[in-house]
């Protein structure tokens, strides 16, 4: 609040009863790391790379989890190797918050055109600022470095799609400090 000086807290009506911490209850520590049952968005644009995305694809779902492709259209975007890949989600409307890790894997030329789009931004940004593993490529660079996403052991190259799952099994508590001022 800012406040320099507070006035004196007022008597408690009630003595407060402290209870001891209860591992039922705690949230951390308690869930197993795993992509099982989790989801990871993958974000595309025209002229993405077709094995990029193959092999992010694969490799989550090996480890349990559902993909869904991402893309500025619904009708989704046309891949390096010529083909169409049609989208689950448009980027106005799927943000990076209803994922648990994600990829962005875009061409220079398409991370550029999506540095002028908030929606963009708000999907690298929220996806860093919500401690999520973040893949990306060398195209997507652009995109991470306009929406302030930072480097950690959470934010790693596509092409390292082991380390990439590991990361994604989990939030990057570690990044914390970097997000939010914590009183």
């Amino acid at each position: 609040m800012g406040m320099t000086t507070l006035p004196p807290a007022p008597p408690a009506a009630v003595a407060p009863t402290d209870m001891p911490l209860s591992p039922a209850l705690q949230l951390i520590g308690k869930m197993k790391d795993t992509l099982q049952g989790r989801t990871v968005g993958i974000l595309i644009h025209d002229g993405s790379d077709a094995a990029t995305i193959k092999a992010v694809r694969k490799a989550a779902e090996a480890a349990g989890a559902t993909v869904k492709i991402v893309a500025p259209k619904l009708g989704g975007a046309k891949l390096s190797d010529g083909k169409q890949l049609a989208a689950d989600g448009q980027l106005a409307g799927t943000p990076s918050v209803v994922f648990d890790a994600v990829a962005v894997v875009l061409s220079s030329e398409a991370a550029k055109a999506l540095t002028r789009e908030s929606a963009a931004l708000d999907f690298v940004s929220n996806a860093w600022a919500h401690l999520k593993a973040i893949a990306f490529d060398d195209g997507a660079q652009l995109l991470l470095k306009a929406g302030n996403v930072g480097k950690d052991a959470g934010v790693i190259a596509a092409a390292d799609t082991k380390a990439f799952i590991t990361a994604a099994k989990t939030r990057q508590w570690a990044r914390e400090p970097k997000v939010r001022m914590l009183a």
